[in-house]
């Protein structure tokens, strides 16, 4: 055996390792709760936030701008039982996690463009079942609510 098929082989391998790592995804994910749901762990989500700035709205939304700012400093709870938003609550949220393309994924999900969103390319959008959130950075999410996106950021606990 060749010194280049050793390392074209240690190469393969660590593809394939790499490959099944990706599918299999991160260990327990495949486990799932009561409800049949995947378990992942949402530590980086999961807390009290306060909606901070209006980023920006779709053509259509369900409030008007003057509402989305009179939202601003309304707490988010982000709870494995519960998304809650001011006074409404959403029972049971799936957060479920996807990494999308962040031009492709505004422009056709939202009907709004990313550019104002500060959020990185690939984007993780997590599906709380009533609504999205997406992870910015580290304690600071965007949550898109009735049309309008809000830049949020972790209370201090």
């Amino acid at each position: 055996m060749r010194f280049s098929d050793l390392f074209l082989n240690a190469r393969q391998a660590a593809g394939r390792l790499a490959l099944a790592a990706l599918l299999l995804g991160p260990a327990g994910a495949w486990s799932a709760d009561a409800a049949g749901r995947p378990d992942q762990d949402n530590a980086d989500i999961y807390g009290r936030w306060r909606l901070a700035k209006v980023l920006d709205s779709a053509d259509i939304a369900a409030m008007s701008d003057r509402q989305a700012k009179a939202m601003l400093g309304e707490e988010v709870l982000i709870a494995k039982d519960r998304f809650k938003i001011g006074k409404r609550t959403c029972d049971g949220p799936s957060y479920e996690r996807s990494v999308d393309d962040l031009a492709k994924s505004f422009r056709e999900e939202g009907h709004v463009s990313s550019v104002n969103m500060g959020l990185p390319d690939p984007v993780t959008s997590i599906d709380a079942g009533c609504t999205r959130v997406y992870l910015k950075a580290p304690g600071r999410i965007v949550v898109h609510w009735d049309g309008f996106y809000f830049d949020a950021v972790r209370k201090a606990r």
